[in-house]
């Protein structure tokens, strides 16, 4: 994460004390980065009920953005303000929002830090993975058939002439996830990675 979040805070009684999780490349990622992700819900399923992995993500997440750094300036304030907005309405308002940071010793601070690599990633992933190869329609309509109940609503299945557009956005999006997903195992093979057994 470039630094160690939240790892500056005391423990109070009964709390767990924060320790280290991995080392990316020298980067140090807490037991702090991995609750606060949790908690303040700053990663999407299917990793977000699982601590192992977020740890993961967040893992790929460094790899990343020691990438994205080289080559994506920093997004403007009022673009990282914009998403700690929605990270207060997602967790319920400015009260739940305090308790939250609090709760993993964080400050608004370390979250903008965050907030900020974030939207440096998806900025350099745009700009690396434009797109993907367009499907044939013969793979869009398999696609469809076979992710059949993704297109259900209230229970009804669409004709696949009504879905094809969405059928084929999703796949496209897919074919891109995958060409993203080789080229971060291949940063990750070649990277100094090393998780610290509890």
């Amino acid at each position: 994460m470039g630094a160690t979040l939240g790892s500056g805070q005391t423990p109070g009684p009964g709390e767990l004390i924060d320790r280290v999780l991995a080392v990316v490349e020298g980067q140090v990622i807490m037991l702090s980065d991995v609750r606060a992700h949790l908690d303040l819900r700053l990663i999407a399923p299917p990793h977000a009920a699982d601590p192992t992995l977020v740890l993961t993500a967040l893992i790929e997440r460094q790899l990343i953005l020691d990438e994205a750094a080289r080559f994506v300036e920093a997004p403007p304030s009022d673009e990282v303000e914009a998403r700690l907005a929605e990270v207060v309405r997602r967790v319920g308002g400015t009260e739940a929002f305090q308790e939250r940071l609090l709760r993993v010793g964080f400050t608004v601070d370390d979250l903008r830090q965050v907030l900020r690599g974030d939207l440096r990633i998806e900025r350099y992933l745009a700009r690396r993975f434009v797109s993907a190869r367009q499907p044939t329609e013969d793979e869009v309509a398999v696609y469809f058939r076979d992710h059949a109940d993704e297109f259900l609503t209230n229970g009804v299945l669409p004709s696949f002439d009504a879905a094809r557009g969405e059928a084929r956005r999703r796949l496209s999006e897919g074919l891109r996830q995958e060409r993203i997903d080789d080229w971060v195992a291949s940063l990750a093979a070649r990277a100094d990675v090393v998780r610290v057994r509890p």
